[in-house]
């Protein structure tokens, strides 16, 4: 046998081992393509729409990363639209708040998005638990570029660009290539 036929078969099994690691979610409703394993935390909601697909074959991370959805209490929601592919080793943390990815949004390795600081800026009040938790809200048919973060409270535009490493911090109007950190827009698409 060839070398990349056993490349294939390797990456069939740990596809359908991922699938088994997965395991059958309550709190989670549809039925992603798993091309990495799923890791959900917490109490809260995931919502996927048809044709999700969580990793990718031919990228990077394929071999050593996983998704994994963070779901800080009952209220926490995480919904994904149709069409929607996420590459390797993302991370998403719905912290108290609801991240919301529109239909046919796909996004490059390492995506990672929160809707908390996690904690309080005020050293005063910093371990008490109080802090904002903004939902973050990313429109239709989105390129999110490798290795970018964003923000709690964000909003990203429908049909919008967003560059490789990125930090988005604040929101992102329809129709535009923004990059940089903290991320901006460059210039109007077509």
């Amino acid at each position: 046998m060839t070398m990349n036929l056993w490349i294939r078969i390797e990456a069939y099994l740990r596809k359908k081992n991922f699938r088994r690691l997965s395991g059958n979610y309550r709190q989670m409703e549809g039925k992603p393509i798993l091309n990495q394993a799923l890791l959900i935390n917490g109490k809260g909601k995931v919502s996927m729409g048809e044709r999700v697909q969580l990793g990718y074959e031919l990228s990077p991370q394929f071999w050593t990363s996983y998704a994994y959805f963070d779901l800080r209490g009952d209220d926490a929601r995480i919904i994904l639209g149709d069409g929607v592919i996420l590459n390797n080793n993302v991370s998403l943390t719905a912290d108290g708040a609801t991240i919301q990815i529109g239909k046919n949004t796909v996004a490059g390795i390492n995506l990672n998005i929160q809707t908390s600081d996690g904690h309080a800026l005020d050293p005063e009040i910093r371990t008490n638990g109080v802090f904002p938790r903004l939902s973050v809200v990313i429109g239709d048919n989105v390129f999110i570029g490798d290795n970018v973060i964003i923000l709690k409270g964000v909003n990203i535009g429908d049909n919008s660009v967003i560059g490789a490493g990125s930090v988005v911090t604040g929101d992102i109007p329809d129709n535009v290539l923004a990059a940089g950190n903290p991320c901006r827009t460059i210039r109007l698409l077509n």
